[in-house]
């Protein structure tokens, strides 16, 4: 699979020379009122806005030199230099690094085995789960894959030590078998034996696969999401990551203490608000372009959706040792000190992102007709649900014809009433799974009567 090496001196714009040290922001040009949704929106937090800005240039200024092999100290800022933060482009991370240089990078580059090959490692997250699984079992496979083989290896070593990662929770699917990675292993079998390869190709957009994906059991909006960017590196799979991000608890927490309380329930609106106005804000900071992140020397500089959600993750963190009194999420202390891997970190790419993804065409047509001078839309279909809003019915997100996931609208069951296909075709893709849900389900060992078990324990001593 087509991996490439970030230059460490790129041109024309120098990418790996070390940029000088982030100006501090001009409180003289803090913006205090700002447009969301078509509405004004008072910043409550106006400093702590501002001071993203330069979190997001600072952050990557460190690991810019890092790649390039200077020593420390890498930050002035003590915040920064005391505890561990995650990378402003998600890509550069260190078990990101892993998936794509020991995960895609190596094995069958077919698209079954590739993108069995990702699910498996970001099921568990954890490189030495990986590792364990090749030593034991060799190259892995999805032609080879066997559940019961795989069990057998992960009770052992449940025994030794833990088989998930510990950056975030990880829920197991209920399919009624007794431990987690029982339920998980028989999750990744049934994704693809129902061809979950091949569907996701069908899809144009990000948006659109995650709200498939998370109609599995136990794949909810932040593993979904975690899934789909790790596919997104395989060359068979092209969303663009500038268009939405799923919000995770963490990036809420970070949109409120940049925004203030009164954001909540506009985080999506936020978000997408920082993503287009991110240019205006480093200038306006005097931010200078050297110092603006950027993927590599055939991307623009400016962060994706993907990439301001998770630094806006990261960036909660920051806010409480620097802004502890900016309200977000309940966690109000930092835990993790920075303890530097000794070896220079990598900074791989996926041969696909060293340059611009062209943007697809959108019509937008206008409304096909007024009724009591309501504009009504051709609807396409539905891309996600949730299931319950407010104690209200199920709802329903909507895409128009034409139109792109920025338009997007949730919408009833009732709304939906002179639509009828749209929730018939819905409803057989939810089918589908819950028909191979109830199956493993039946495939689950009923548990002994005492009878069965005395006789079982007797036939054990006879011989």
């Amino acid at each position: 699979m087509a991996v490439v090496k970030l230059p460490h001196k790129a041109r024309p714009n120098k990418r790996f020379s070390v940029p000088g040290p982030v100006m501090p922001v001009n409180a003289k040009k803090r913006l205090r009122t700002i447009i969301l949704q078509k509405q004004n929106f008072r910043l409550q937090h106006p400093e702590t806005f501002d001071n993203f800005f330069w979190f997001v240039a600072e952050r990557h200024r460190i690991h810019c030199l890092r790649i390039a092999g200077r020593n420390p100290p890498w930050t002035e800022d003590e915040i920064l230099a005391e505890y561990a933060f995650t990378n402003v482009f998600r890509v550069f991370d260190r078990v990101t690094q892993y998936i794509l240089c020991n995960v895609v990078g190596k094995g069958d580059e077919g698209l079954d085995d590739a993108v069995f090959r990702v699910l498996l490692f970001r099921t568990f997250n954890r490189i030495e789960t990986w590792e364990l699984l090749e030593a034991e079992l060799g190259t892995l496979t999805w032609r080879e894959f066997d559940v019961d083989k795989y069990e057998e290896i992960l009770v052992e070593a449940a025994d030794q030590g833990p088989l998930y990662g510990s950056v975030y929770i990880i829920p197991a699917p209920d399919l009624g078998w007794g431990r987690n990675y029982a339920n998980h292993l028989r999750l990744i079998k049934l994704m693809m034996d129902q061809g979950l390869p091949g569907k996701l190709q069908k899809f144009e957009y990000l948006r659109d696969a995650h709200g498939y994906l998370c109609l599995y059991p136990g794949v909810g909006n932040f593993t979904g999401f975690q899934y789909l960017l790790d596919l997104n590196m395989l060359p068979y799979y092209n969303w663009d990551e500038h268009l939405w991000a799923a919000l995770g608890p963490g990036s809420k927490s970070g949109i409120q203490k940049m925004f203030g309380p009164s954001v909540r329930g506009q985080e999506d609106a936020a978000l997408e608000f920082l993503h287009d106005s991110l240019p205006s804000h480093f200038a306006r900071l005097g931010i200078v372009a050297d110092n603006i992140p950027r993927l590599c020397d055939g991307r623009p500089p400016g962060l994706s959706m993907v990439d301001l959600e998770h630094s806006l993750c990261e960036y909660d963190k920051y806010c409480r040792a620097r802004f502890p009194l900016a309200k977000g999420g309940a966690r109000t202390h930092l835990r993790n000190k920075f303890n530097p891997n000794p070896n220079k970190p990598t900074a791989e790419l996926p041969a696909k992102w060293t340059s611009v993804q062209k943007a697809l065409t959108l019509s937008k047509p206008p409304a096909v007709k007024l009724k009591n001078g309501e504009p009504y839309y051709e609807v396409s279909h539905i891309v996600a649900e949730k299931e319950r809003c407010n104690a209200t019915a199920r709802r329903y997100l909507v895409r128009w014809m034409g139109w792109g996931p920025e338009d997007d609208v949730w919408m009833s069951e009732n709304d939906l009433v002179d639509a009828p296909s749209l929730l018939r075709n819905w409803n057989k893709l939810k089918e589908g799974i819950e028909k191979g849900v109830a199956e493993l389900r039946a495939k689950v060992p009923k548990p002994l009567t005492n009878l069965a078990r005395r006789r079982r324990d007797s036939s054990s001593r006879a011989i």
